[in-house]
């Protein structure tokens, strides 16, 4: 086994336990819960647990204040007070249409930072992988083509996100209650895969490409 393999599987189970815990629990449950015959709001807010407990076992485990983490419960336990107050399960639905739009307004607002969001994720990515990130730290001091490539990528994923908190809202609010769960979580899957796409053809076009790897 290489150096970067222990690693790239640590990403791997953090990357599932994610994708399970915020998108194929919540959904199973809901739609199991009213197979059942249990209220909407009562099944979204059960779903909602599994997103809560992760975000909460986070803050436990890494023993700091993570701001995403903290976001993902304050607007959990807003949005379920709020679906319990008033009875309806929209407002539940439309609370991750806030996550991702207060995700995508942070990745915009450091565009023009020390090191926008995409940057410091690649960054994190690299080292991780085992490889020595050095390299980057001076390309970044040194090439305004190698800063640019990076805050491109970041106004693409700051703008995905609030596209996608605008979507989510809006068929919160109109489509069929039962719908709406199972075309997040796909939605959020198609939008992962569309902005990774995008990102990568942006990495590797000419000129680029020759920046990144070498």
């Amino acid at each position: 086994m290489t150096r970067t393999e222990p690693a790239r599987d640590n990403r791997y189970r953090e990357i599932g336990a994610v994708l399970l815990a915020d998108l194929a629990a919540p959904v199973a449950l809901y739609y199991g819960l009213r197979a059942l015959g249990v209220a909407p709001w009562l099944a979204l807010l059960v779903g909602a647990a599994v997103p809560a407990a992760r975000a909460a076992i986070s803050l436990v485990h890494h023993r700091r204040v993570e701001w995403f983490a903290v976001l993902v419960l304050v607007l959990i336990v807003a949005s379920s007070a709020t679906s319990l107050l008033s009875g309806s399960p929209r407002f539940l639905l439309a609370k991750d249409g806030g996550i991702t739009a207060a995700l995508g307004l942070v990745v915009l607002a450091t565009t023009t930072s020390a090191r926008p969001a995409m940057f410091s994720i690649g960054r994190m990515m690299i080292s991780r992988a085992g490889h020595d990130a050095d390299g980057w730290d001076r390309r970044w001091d040194e090439s305004a083509p190698f800063r640019r490539i990076w805050r491109v990528l970041t106004v693409l994923w700051g703008v995905g996100l609030l596209t996608d908190a605008l979507l989510r809202v809006v068929l919160a609010y109109t489509l069929p209650i039962d719908v709406v769960p199972a075309l997040s979580a796909a939605q959020w899957l198609i939008l992962l895969v569309v902005l990774q796409v995008i990102s990568q053809i942006h990495l590797r076009r000419p000129g680029n490409r020759e920046l990144l790897f070498d």
